[in-house]
């Protein structure tokens, strides 16, 4: 079923590029030029590290406060002060995001979400099982299965900026989808992270955080316009999960869900853009900085948890990535749930899903949470996902500049609709509303 020029345009069917272009303009933008900066932050880090290890440890475990009672005990250090307080602002960045995507954008309508949120937890799932697998074959004796949750979240920033250089050769609607698999990836990870980061929970400082999101529930009725009482409702809540024992920059993504985008709400619209840019070019940048400088020789080679953790890492992030996404995006389109963006190949799929398994941000957060006090493993936990990254990167972009430029890529929208030939439909309709459209024909190659 086509929409065509003089159609509803205020309902583009799901996959079409009108349908997430407001988002993916939006937000590519800020992550491309992200992606670049966490790459020179990446190259940094790893510079000063190796060329002066006593340098860059000195630093970044520099005791900035003393014992206080009224200070959590996560904020004492400088590397704590970025890693348990600036990443806040990042967690908010994705809550507004995640808000404003269900509220308004891609993730509004069912069939736009319903793909790549499946994909996302597909890939979270195949990630996971390889790397219980592999420590289960490599290091059965320890307790290195607790690491599970670190190589699942997709890092939007690197895989979106390699997609965009990859050009025509990834269509537009897979970018999108992309977009929509991170967004998803991030609720997956806030979730997990909520669990995994948490030790001995003190329950009256959790009782006062769950008040404090309540408070901030009701207000968004009411409260649409000022977006200082959301700031400070996201101080309030980092502060008690601290307390609680919770992980306290998830307090940013919980407020930032909230933050009112639609009916005359224009708290979200005000925050995200310099929220984006403070998170993109300042936060991350300084978190890759503090956390990725791991010195690429000595100890993390010759301990064999380290290089258990290092090879699980590394498959988990490449295969199992791979593996979790793509059969999870198989068993939708085979269920006749629905289709494959348009103009998207399942070599297409199969590339994107490998730039997947980039990134080192959320990864670090939950190596922190687990490997945090065992420095050799969590050397390894770093070397890992650099590998991954760069494997992930390389494998992917031979994939997608090894398949076809898809037809009308720099077209206009409506001259791409009115000289498109026909296709199957699993290519035009991703999710069928015809009774003769049969979305389990899978698409060519």
């Amino acid at each position: 079923m086509n929409v065509d020029s003089g159609g509803d345009r205020t309902s583009p069917r799901p996959w079409h590029p009108l349908a997430w272009a407001d988002a993916l303009t939006q937000f590519g933008r800020t992550e491309l030029a992200g992606g670049a900066v966490l790459v020179l932050a990446l190259s940094g880090a790893l510079a000063w590290a190796n060329a002066d290890p006593h340098s860059y440890v000195s630093v970044w475990s520099h005791h900035v406060i003393s014992g206080s009672a009224l200070i959590p005990a996560n904020m004492h250090s400088v590397a704590n002060e970025v890693d348990n307080g600036l990443m806040t602002i990042f967690f908010l960045a994705v809550g507004l995001e995640i808000g404003r995507e269900v509220a308004e954008g891609s993730l509004r309508d069912r069939r736009n979400a319903l793909l790549p949120v499946l994909a996302a937890f597909g890939g979270m799932a195949g990630a996971a099982l390889i790397y219980l697998v592999m420590i289960a074959a490599l290091h059965p004796h320890g307790d290195l299965v607790r690491g599970w949750g670190i190589p699942m979240a997709t890092d939007v920033a690197f895989t979106l900026g390699a997609i965009a250089l990859l050009g025509r050769r990834v269509p537009q609607p897979l970018r999108v989808f992309v977009l929509a698999l991170a967004v998803a990836d991030d609720v997956g990870a806030v979730v997990v992270l909520a669990f995994v980061a948490s030790t001995k929970i003190h329950l009256g400082w959790l009782a006062g955080a769950v008040g404090v999101l309540g408070l901030v529930f009701l207000l968004r009725r009411r409260v649409r316009h000022p977006w200082w009482p959301y700031v400070l409702a996201a101080v309030a809540t980092w502060y008690l999960f601290a307390r609680a024992g919770v992980e306290p920059t998830l307090a940013g993504a919980f407020v930032g869900i909230m933050v009112p985008v639609v009916g005359g709400g224009r708290v979200g619209r005000s925050l995200e853009t310099p929220v984006h840019a403070v998170s993109s070019y300042l936060v991350l940048p300084l978190f890759v900085v503090a956390n990725a400088g791991v010195v690429l020789r000595g100890a993390v080679w010759r301990t064999s948890g380290s290089t258990s953790v290092i090879s699980a890492i590394l498959t988990a992030r490449i295969v199992g990535k791979m593996l979790g996404i793509t059969l999870a995006v198989v068993l939708v389109v085979r269920l006749g749930l629905c289709g494959l963006p348009e103009r998207t190949t399942w070599r297409h799929m199969i590339g994107v899903s490998l730039l997947c398994g980039m990134g080192i941000t959320v990864p670090l957060l939950f190596a922190h949470a687990i490997f945090g006090g065992r420095p050799v493993l969590f050397s390894g936990t770093q070397v890992g996902l650099l590998l991954a990254t760069v494997g992930a990167a390389i494998l992917g972009g031979v994939i997608l500049l090894g398949s076809r430029p898809p037809p009308d890529a720099e077209a206009g929208v409506g001259t791409a609709r009115a000289s498109r030939a026909p296709v199957r439909p699993a290519h035009r309709t991703p999710c069928p509303k015809a009774a003769g459209d049969d979305p389990r024909e899978g698409p060519t190659a």
